[in-house]
């Protein structure tokens, strides 16, 4: 059998995103599409609401990336569909944003399947087909997605979709609260690539990190100070402004921990709840940020709101202790001796439990190494990619 032959069997796969940042969901969908077969990745075409760092990534793992706005959303589309809406044409403005989306789509393949990664692409499903079958794999708990679907049209767009993959069992639970089918339920959690001969290399942590906010000199060397650290996009959900009060309770204890945070420094309101007068180390977004956080002597979680990051995995493949606050998947993640997680939202516990893990480098390995077995069991991407894309390819053959 030839390739070309072998390719025409298989469907023809739509996934759409929202952007293509170097946050969870797209760097998830760009590990699954590694994991993928080539010969199955040559009929996937990527539709990107908007662009962004991964995006020549991406364009390597399919067959076309197509980005239907400009990173500054201010294509004449836009702005024409933004009009109508400011003027109360809601309607008319949506007719012609998803008709210039369908003009841009209309030289890629037809598709057999849509894809949704994220409820932040949902408004792609209003430029194909209303007959095209949808697969909705859903990264987000309550306030994500109801910023991302409008709470009222959440059970027409669970109805819509004939599977729907979900991170966790709190976003299960979330779905079938907001009117998914329990039956096209399916979990399908985020993951990770464990490095050959399981182990993960690392860098030196002091040529990158910035200098110390509690000192004017530079950081200290790896091997003297403990570093309390964590990642992501900083900001309420994240939970980055609880970072203040673990660096000021070490200070307050004469503790030589540092606490820093991979991903930039809060903005507008989340800044204010910072404060200017923080000790934490706002270390900005890196393409590879565990060059930093494989040193932690602890990594935080302080998130509000957070269906199963993917960083608390990553935790696991470099061995590291994570502390957590309780949501989304993390209390299950964290079960049993695995990492430090709370019963509820209590900062006050949160920062007990950082200071409880630096005291103690037997239980810092001892949790690390709990996480790792766990992530290298359940999570690796060479387990989860193939149920990942089997899903996909049953629903188009429904």
């Amino acid at each position: 059998m030839s390739a070309s032959e072998s390719t025409a069997q298989d469907p023809v796969i739509w996934i759409a995103v929202h952007d293509l940042s170097r946050t969870g969901v797209p760097v998830l969908l760009a590990r699954l599409l590694q994991a993928s077969p080539a010969r199955q990745r040559e009929v996937v075409h990527l539709v990107a609401m908007y662009g962004g760092p991964l995006l020549r990534e991406l364009q390597s793992l399919c067959a076309s990336v197509t980005v239907l706005e400009p990173s500054d959303r201010r294509s004449a589309s836009s702005a024409a569909s933004l009009g109508l809406i400011t003027l109360g044409m809601g309607r008319a403005g949506e007719v012609v944003r998803h008709s210039a989306w369908r003009a841009k789509l209309a030289r890629r393949p037809k598709p057999d399947v849509l894809l949704v990664h994220g409820a932040g692409a949902w408004p792609v499903t209003q430029a194909v087909s209303s007959k095209l079958p949808v697969v909705l794999h859903l990264h987000e708990l309550e306030t994500a997605l109801d910023r991302c679907i409008p709470r009222p049209e959440q059970a027409a767009a669970f109805q819509r979709a004939q599977q729907v993959m979900v991170v966790s069992a709190p976003v299960a639970e979330l779905a079938r609260n907001r009117g998914a089918n329990a039956a096209k339920i399916l979990l399908v959690p985020g993951c990770v690539r464990l490095p050959a001969a399981d182990e993960a290399e690392t860098s030196e942590l002091e040529s990158n990190l910035p200098e110390s906010n509690v000192t004017e000199s530079s950081a200290p060397e790896t091997d003297s100070v403990q570093w309390v650290l964590g990642a992501g996009t900083p900001g309420w959900r994240k939970g980055t402004d609880r970072l203040a009060a673990v660096a000021h309770a070490l200070q307050r204890v004469s503790s030589p921990a540092q606490v820093g945070w991979v991903g930039g420094r809060p903005t507008g309101a989340d800044a204010t709840a910072v404060g200017r007068t923080d000790l934490v180390n706002w270390i900005p977004e890196s393409a590879d940020p565990w060059k930093l956080l494989s040193h932690a002597a602890v990594f935080v979680l302080p998130s509000r709101e957070d269906p199963l990051p993917l960083v608390a995995l990553e935790a696991g493949v470099y061995r590291r202790a994570v502390v957590a606050m309780p949501t989304g998947g993390l209390p299950d993640l964290l079960a049993d001796g695995r990492g430090l997680v709370g019963s509820h939202q209590d900062v006050r516990w949160f920062v007990a439990a950082v200071e409880q893990v630096l005291a103690s480098r037997a239980l810092a390995e001892d949790l690390g190494q709990r996480l790792h077995e766990f992530v290298r069991t359940h999570h690796d991407v060479d387990v989860i990619a193939p149920r990942w894309l089997q899903a996909v390819s049953d629903t188009a053959g429904r």
